[in-house]
């Protein structure tokens, strides 16, 4: 059975009472004359014992002070040493920590806690926020305090200091102490820094702001599967987060474009960076839309990411324009097979008066085989002169000239002279303009009708009608004409 140290103190103390009043009793009975002096021996000897108790008492309580001293300094070094090893421990915490007493009072700070407010352990005990914060500040402390005190539980706030480096926030977290006896005494705070993660936060924000607003296609692939898409994904096919959460991607895929894709997928799997790879991928409501895709992987996570963006619309337009094109270019084969069979020579200039198309008689004509070398001013080329062979004939009036300023013509006749072969061509020469629909002469075209061998056939078949004509002995029309002239003028008036 364990006897408390106060309890044997108490013990030894009635027990020294008890001998002293039984000294005192004896010391009473020896000045009392009327008493047995035949017990004076006794009584010397209970005297005795009861000194010799008193002194063994002594003696005990002596011995149970020290021990108990000795123990309670123990304890208090031991008490030193935790305190230091608590100290220490929280001192090379990265955390701010502090304890208060209820009425606010600093009990225990640590390191991280004196040089964030400029102090120590040993200056801030006993002291309050008010000591050394504005009391703005203090007062706000001083509340969560309260607060803690008063629900008993703990209490986590976000904070901002304002230090050397700029603004740290941290998340703080008060909470209360109790007693062996279950009652609270203090409240306990530590804070933590969290500015950087915080900053980390923004950017993810921004960087999920960016992800989710943005026009392009944005998605995050692992393991077959989108683990992430945005906005954009959803709305240019239809699905949602939960609904690519089942479906692997390469699903999603034209038959047309699987093998293809399969191996484009193979080279970003080991590392390589696909730019602008385009295939067909279904829409929730069975169509198909073309992407671009451009992609890159983590290859230590695994992840794939890509942007893409939704070309349909282009590659419907290219397919429609090749197919025009194809079409003008069978319409242009067709023409060109129509002009270059058509015995007179065309010539078709642009707006900007470049021959553009000329047919093998127009080739001829000018002597030039290369289409595009034929000039649209004929006097750069050749003389031009009326039929009569001596008026020049003035460029302004050329059929293509007047065919650019929206004028149509038809057989006009003239004379080409080529002075570099010394060759004469009678021709006729129409143009017309080329006009698109909003009434604009986009293009001229000319055809030119070489007549000089109709008109070389047409002045021997008149010599040859004159040469017998004279030989059965008809008059010429001319010498004819002449003869009733003359006889007019015989005729008296």
């Amino acid at each position: 059975m364990n006897i408390s140290f106060e309890k044997k103190i108490f013990l030894g103390f009635i027990i020294n009472i008890i001998v002293v009043v039984a000294a005192a009793w004896i010391f009473l009975i020896r000045l009392d004359p009327a008493h047995d002096t035949t017990m004076d021996s006794q009584l010397n000897a209970i005297e005795i014992s009861l000194f010799v108790l008193s002194i063994l008492l002594l003696i005990v309580v002596y011995f149970i002070i020290r021990t108990q001293f000795k123990a309670k300094e123990r304890a208090q070094k031991l008490l030193e040493e935790n305190k230091q090893l608590l100290q220490s421990i929280i001192d090379n915490t990265s955390s701010p920590i502090f304890i208060k007493k209820l009425n606010g009072e600093y009990l225990l700070i640590n390191k991280n806690f004196g040089d964030l407010f400029g102090t120590t352990n040993e200056k801030i005990i006993g002291k309050t926020d008010h000591d050394f914060l504005p009391k703005e500040i203090a007062e706000t402390y001083r509340n969560s305090d309260l607060e803690v005190a008063k629900k008993l539980t703990e209490l986590k706030s976000e904070e901002t200091i304002e230090q050397k480096d700029g603004i740290h926030t941290y998340i703080a977290v008060k909470y209360p102490l109790y007693d062996a006896t279950g009652r609270i005494y203090a409240i306990g705070g530590i804070s933590t820094d969290i500015t950087e993660r915080k900053k980390l936060e923004d950017s993810l924000k921004a960087t999920d702001a960016f992800f989710n607003m943005s026009f392009d296609i944005f998605t995050v692939a692992k393991n077959d599967h989108f683990i992430k898409i945005n906005a954009a994904f959803t709305n240019t096919l239809g699905y949602t987060q939960k609904d690519m959460d089942e479906i692997k991607f390469m699903d999603l895929t034209h038959p047309e474009d699987r093998s293809t894709s399969d191996e484009v997928l193979a080279e970003i799997r080991k590392g390589k960076t696909v730019i602008s790879f385009k295939n067909r991928v279904r829409h929730k409501d069975g169509s198909y839309r073309w992407l671009d895709w451009n992609s890159n992987i983590d290859l230590k996570e695994g992840i794939i990411y890509s942007a893409a963006r939704d070309i349909t619309e282009t590659v419907e337009l290219s397919i429609e324009q090749q197919k025009a094109v194809d079409e003008l270019y069978e319409n242009e084969e067709k023409l060109r097979v129509i002009v270059e069979n058509i015995g007179e020579g065309v010539i078709v200039a642009d707006a900007d008066k470049k021959v553009i198309l000329a047919n093998y008689v127009a080739n001829d004509i000018f002597g030039i085989e290369e289409d595009d070398k034929i000039p649209t001013d004929l006097t750069t080329h050749f003389e031009l002169y009326f039929p009569d062979e001596k008026t020049v004939f003035p460029a302004q009036n050329l059929p293509m000239e007047r065919a650019f300023n929206g004028e149509v013509t038809d057989d006009v006749d003239l004379v080409l002279w080529n002075p570099v072969s010394q060759e004469k061509r009678r021709v006729l020469i129409s143009g017309r303009p080329l006009i698109d629909q909003d009434n604009n002469i986009v293009a001229a075209v000319i055809t030119i009708k070489d007549i000089s061998q109709y008109k070389k056939m047409e002045e021997e078949l008149e010599e040859t009608e004159t040469k017998y004509r004279k030989l059965i002995g008809f008059k010429s029309e001319k010498k004819e004409s002449k003869e009733k002239d003359d006889d007019k003028d015989k005729k008296p008036l």
